[in-house]
């Protein structure tokens, strides 16, 4: 049973815990999109194809069954960050089999907006998801609390975005949320309640070696195509000790053959999250205008210096795009991407695939998550989620931003985009791109 302990969470850190959740009501018609769908139970009125739920194979199935869930040799006090989804549910089923005092925890972040759940598929952290969180925790016989993180989010994930979009940035906002708001306020609370904080992000913690000592460390989890290092960057050596990673050694069918196992069949085959949460449908740039209203428009210009058309807002492009610009070449054969968004004078540059390479990146303000010290002097730089990170070479400028200069060019520099820097699987630090220092079309932003 959940009761209101607001003592637990200290006001400074989230001032509303919520610890009911009443679940929409199912009704009539409702009960055959739930049957089709069955981690849909008490959601709004839905199409039973806009579930698209994951097929767990055999394979999957017989692992998870031979699976050993190892016995914590410490067991502690752990808060688990409940998402709602199938990755922070069994990391939460993990650590209570461990041996550990689990409580889960959900955030609830961006707000519901009354669309239909096959309008808001795919997004995170919404009422519906909270109650899958509650349910899980249900399941596990673990204590569950739901806290309204709305405002701080709004303030320190939604209004920054809006603003970078604004200002002809791409940003990321899961790198703010995941900072300042998951592995920020909520470890805050975690050692509040003297525990330790887990989540279900795909990531490994591990002890680095390096000339004159170790540390704590984050690294690429077993799974690479889930790896989220990339968007906890920011981590500091001395938090790492405080969280715990369970599925940084697992592989996602594993994750959701546990998830049947550990008799939690309402997120098994719940699909992923594929869109930032208030971005449900991918277009960032009505959220933009929603929040903030319209932008002004402006050109479209080949970087040969040909106009090319009228655009309605730099926040509807971002460098590296191919798609959606309405325009096409003067020059036959060749592909149009965006090159360069200026903002001040709402030009939009595009050029063939060639003009997007630089070798040379700036990012500030610079996080450290290993100590500048054992930082070697070549590393693997990434500069998006997706692209592979690759051989650099690095310094510090006199403004304490981190400089990377690429061995080979690198293609798609946004501005807002995060640059992370990595020794073999290793996270180094990193920062937001706030420059492009050479190439056909430099772009710098003060730090």
């Amino acid at each position: 049973m959940c009761s209101r302990h607001t003592h637990l969470f200290p006001s400074a850190v989230f001032a509303d815990l919520v610890c009911s959740l009443r679940a929409p009501a199912t009704q009539g018609a409702e009960l055959a999109a739930v049957a089709e769908c069955p981690w849909a139970l008490s959601r709004l009125p839905m199409k039973a194809e806009s579930c698209a739920p994951t097929v767990i194979d055999e394979d999957a199935r017989a692992r998870a069954a031979a699976f050993v869930v190892p016995r914590a040799a410490l067991p502690r006090r752990v808060v688990v960050a409940l998402s709602g989804g199938v990755d922070s549910s069994v990391a939460l089923w993990l650590l209570k089999e461990q041996g550990h005092e689990v409580l889960g925890v959900s955030l609830r972040l961006a707000p519901d907006d009354g669309d239909s759940l096959a309008v808001r598929h795919g997004r995170c952290c919404s009422h519906d998801d909270l109650t899958d969180a509650r349910r899980v925790a249900d399941a596990v016989s673990a204590p569950f609390y739901a806290i309204d993180a709305r405002d701080r989010f709004k303030a320190a994930v939604f209004d920054p975005f809006v603003a970078a979009y604004r200002a002809g940035h791409t940003p990321i906002p899961c790198l703010a949320c995941n900072h300042e708001v998951k592995l920020g306020d909520l470890l805050k609370t975690a050692r509040s309640l003297d525990a330790v904080l887990a989540t279900g992000h795909y990531v490994r913690s591990v002890v680095r070696s390096f000339q004159g000592g170790s540390a704590a460390a984050l690294a690429r989890p077993l799974d690479r195509r889930r790896d989220q290092t990339y968007w906890l960057y920011g981590t500091p050596h001395d938090v790492v000790a405080d969280l715990l990673f369970p599925l940084g050694e697992l592989d996602k069918p594993l994750v959701r053959a546990l998830a049947l196992r550990a008799g939690l069949p309402i997120v098994a085959a719940k699909p992923d999250s594929q869109e930032i949460c208030f971005v449900p449908d991918g277009d960032h740039a009505a959220v933009v205008e929603r929040a903030s209203g319209p932008l002004p428009g402006g050109s479209l210009v080949h970087i040969g210096g040909k106009p090319l058309g009228q655009h309605q807002g730099v926040h509807h492009f971002t460098v590296g795009q191919r798609r959606g610009t309405g325009v096409a070449s003067p020059n036959e054969g060749e592909r149009l991407y965006v090159v360069d968004v200026d903002a001040t004078s709402g030009r939009v540059l595009l050029g063939p695939k060639e003009a997007l390479a630089t070798t040379l990146v700036r990012a500030a303000p610079l996080k450290t998550a290993q100590a500048l010290s054992s930082w070697p002097a070549e590393i693997a730089a990434q500069v998006r989620a997706r692209q592979p990170a690759q051989a650099a070479r690095w310094h510090i400028d006199d403004e304490g931003a981190l400089v990377v200069r690429f061995v080979e060019p690198v293609q798609g520099v946004a501005l807002g985009q995060a640059l992370v820097a990595y020794d073999g699987d290793v996270v180094l630090g990193g920062g937001v791109i706030t420059g492009r220092l050479d190439g056909l079309v430099p772009r710098t932003e003060p730090n």
